[in-house]
């Protein structure tokens, strides 16, 4: 084993021994504070045991070598970039491997451009040195063929993006198809860093880095390309798959007529004293459940999901049919609901109900699929993510099942207004088992990796999991006919409870509102802080049921009123599910178009209004005692519904711009420190 001193600050023992970087990650010891920590002060401070950090790092470094001496580099990192590649012009693949160029024309020393790029000095002047040593062998004794095919291999590293991966090397397409990298990011691949998607997708970074360097030192010897990447072999190149956006853009246009806009008009006319008929509510959370929320989550999961799971492959054959019973038939419920006086409308409502439920099994049968050739390696029979995803769609067909009993209601009624018993159960199912569980299963599978935390303890989700499953059972079972009130009333505080202690054991155990451990990508826009802020709406709805049922059970305040309800329930479906929907949409669309998101500045501004709008929504708190507070919080559907056009014109705009050129992303870390991590795996790497 390897001898190491744990009283060596953790910088100096990542310059001698760069190979345990990942070691040290995996026990969440990283570079704070410049790295000047020795290690034993840096696992008394992390929790960790001394000894387990040794030993795992002896597992690295098996053979104890002398302490290694710094020797001095070919090149004085105080001079500027400029400078080093008038004098040295090999070293520009070095350089651009990792991303430094001659921006600002190129003026800046070498030292500075590295910690702005945050990459470590270090490594790029032992890369420079390999690469003026083999100039200057070459110089003195011919040299093999394959010595500059070898030395291509070694520029990939793991910060370089995948498609200046494939621009330089084409050949290392086909090897990103067989490890499941592809498929995004348009035709040019995505520009995001090969390491990065590594980690996203499960996939150890050691064997995938060891592939790629072999596919790209088997290239012959080309000059550095600068144009797009030439086209590859036929049988090499792999399937084009482009993401399909039907599933996006109906959700967008179904909210933005039939959904939240009517949902504005029915507050403005409540607040003006105008009355809403009840068959109008109905449709409007019915569009915002099934049109909007279900159906964008649909296209997410469809091209998404086989890529996650490491299937492979696009949506299936059956995506469009799909879309088009479930968008079909909200259209029919919109049109067959408030005319069910006529046989028309009844016969619409009923063949909405089978429609949106078909395609609801269609999403079933694909979901299923894929956990089933799940590979092993990847994915246990017990892991949280398969499990959050199975339960999750078995209570969207649940949900579906209840809509189906609606439209069957409404075909043998001459009634506009469904009853309580059949709205509420669905409500609840959709919103609390089937949104919540799909949001939970994606936060824990890639949302933590987003916000630049270590992947969340299965633990936490698995008692989310009970807590949910019990939740939208007992609610459930509080509308089986024949319950006394009491009992009734008992079951569905039961099942609320339930499913905001799964919300608050979920968010805190995966620590998804703590200050990240990781480097994170910070793409244009920052959709992370949507992200976070839908989880904070999350906690608030979590917080103030349990609040409600805590109330109303101790005191005689009647705390559970249609008021408050309401406002909780609007603060779930604009603050956690709009919200989360606005913040991934920002995040992994441009990803997988290719393209850069095209204004910062609206999606800014998209977040603030409806953060704003939930805010004016709370105000049905005070409105229970001040009528005027209501008509002020009306207004709120305005903001809602200018942010949605917001988002709507900023994702139009991205996905009609041309693929965006490589660029190099923001890190967002914990704290400032002088130098940044080059990307660490969170994987098992050995």
């Amino acid at each position: 084993m390897a001898t190491i001193d744990p009283n060596v600050p953790v910088k100096d023992l990542l310059e001698q021994m760069p190979e345990i970087r990942p070691v040290l990650a995996a026990f969440d010891i990283d570079t704070c504070c410049g790295g000047q920590h020795p290690l034993n002060e840096a696992c008394r401070a992390r929790g960790v045991a001394l000894e387990e950090v040794l030993t795992e790092i002896g597992h690295v470094v098996p053979r104890a070598e002398p302490p290694r001496t710094k020797t001095p580099h070919r090149v004085d990192p105080t001079l500027p970039v400029k400078e080093l590649l008038e004098a040295m012009p090999e070293i520009r693949p070095v350089l651009a491997a990792y991303q430094i160029d001659t921006c600002c024309g190129g003026q800046h020393p070498l030292n500075e451009a590295c910690r702005a790029k945050g990459v470590p000095l270090e490594e790029v002047l032992t890369d420079i040195d390999a690469v003026a040593s083999r100039k200057r062998s070459a110089s003195e004794k011919p040299r093999p063929a394959h010595a500059s095919a070898s030395s291509a291999g070694e520029l990939v590293m793991p910060s370089m993006s995948i498609r200046e991966l494939v621009r330089r090397f084409p050949s290392t397409a086909a090897v990103l198809e067989e490890h499941g990298l592809t498929d995004c990011g348009g035709e040019e691949g995505p520009d995001e860093p090969l390491g990065w998607f590594a980690t996203v997708h499960r996939i150890p970074l050691d064997p995938l880095m060891a592939d790629v360097r072999a596919a790209a030192a088997s290239e012959p010897r080309r000059e550095a390309r600068r144009g797009p990447p030439a086209p590859l072999p036929a049988a090499q190149k792999p399937p084009a798959r482009g993401f399909a956006p039907e599933f996006i853009v109906g959700s967008i246009v179904l909210t933005l007529t039939l959904g939240a806009t009517t949902g504005m008009i029915n507050l403005l006319r409540i607040a003006a004293g105008g009355d809403v008929p009840f068959s109008h509510r109905q449709i409007h959370a019915h569009t915002q459940i099934l049109g909007f929320a279900a159906l964008f989550l649909m296209g997410i999961a469809f091209h998404a999901l086989p890529r996650i799971t490491g299937i492979g492959g696009g949506p299936p054959r059956f995506a469009k049919l799909a879309f088009w019973l479930m968008a079909g038939g909200v259209l029919l419920r919109n049109f067959g609901q408030p005319f069910n006086m006529a046989p028309v409308g009844r016969v619409a409502s009923l063949v909405s109900g089978v429609a949106e439920l078909a395609a609801g099994c269609l999403f079933a049968v694909f979901v299923a699929d894929l956990a089933r050739r799940a590979p092993a390696g990847k994915y246990g029979k017990k892991d949280p993510f398969l499990a959050l995803l199975g339960f999750g769609t078995g209570f969207f067909v649940t949900a579906l099942v209840f809509n189906a009993l609606q439209s069957v209601w409404l075909a043998g009624h001459m009634e506009t207004a469904l009853p309580a018993s059949l709205v509420e159960p669905f409500y609840f199912v959709a919103l609390y088992g089937f949104l919540l569980g799909w949001v939970f299963a994606f936060a824990y599978r890639v949302v933590a990796l987003f916000l630049g935390l270590n992947a969340p303890p299965a633990g936490p989700a698995r008692a989310a999991l009970v807590l949910q499953t019990i939740g939208v059972a007992a609610f459930l079972a509080a509308w089986i006919p024949g319950l006394s009130n009491p009992a009734a009333a008992l079951l569905r505080d039961a099942g609320m409870a339930g499913v905001a202690l799964a919300a608050i054991v979920f968010v805190v155990g995966a620590k998804l509102l703590t200050r990240p451990k990781l480097p994170a990508l910070v793409p244009r826009g920052n959709p992370l802080f949507a992200i976070r802020a839908a989880f904070v709406c999350l906690t608030l709805w979590a917080v103030l049921e349990l609040g409600a049922i805590v109330v109303a059970r101790t005191t005689v305040f009647p705390a559970q009123n249609l008021w408050w309800a309401d406002a909780a329930r609007h603060v779930f479906t604009i603050g956690f599910v709009t919200m989360i929907i606005v913040g991934m949409s920002f995040r992994i669309l441009p990803v997988f178009s290719g393209k850069s998101l095209w204004s910062a500045k609206l999606a800014y501004a998209t977040y603030a209004l409806i953060l704003a709008g939930v805010a004016m929504r709370l105000l049905q708190y005070p409105a229970a005692f001040h009528a005027r507070l209501y008509q002020a919080g009306s207004w709120m559907g305005v903001l809602i519904v200018l942010a949605l056009v917001l988002f709507t014109v900023n994702l139009y705009k991205t996905m009609r711009a041309k693929t965006a050129p490589p660029t190099a992303l923001r890190t967002a870390e914990p704290e400032l420190r002088p130098s940044r991590p080059t990307f660490v795996s969170s994987l098992p790497v050995r």
